[in-house]
């Protein structure tokens, strides 16, 4: 499919979303293998934004069973690669 992101293109927006929203982290300090809840900590109402960005940024149609255990950017590029293969 032609126009559609590379799997770095959307690493790298992923990443870029993820230092917006939380705002206090520099962008240096994150990787594709960043897990975002035992590294950073975040919870709560900060990783609620920044699911919900996600989801919206890339037009996500995912359940609460798929976000469950995921930890890091890696599985959420995983996860909007796998969902953009499937449309």
């Amino acid at each position: 499919m032609e126009g559609s992101p590379t799997r770095a293109e959307i690493t790298e927006k992923v990443i870029q979303l993820f230092v917006d929203i939380i705002g206090f982290i520099d962008r240096s300090q994150v990787t594709e293998n960043t897990d975002f809840i035992h590294d950073f900590k975040i919870i709560d109402d900060d990783l609620t934004c920044f699911v919900m960005q996600i989801k919206w940024q890339f037009n996500l149609q995912a359940t609460q069973e798929d976000w469950d255990h995921i930890t890091s950017i890696k599985q959420i590029v995983d996860l909007i690669v796998q969902r953009s293969i499937l449309q």
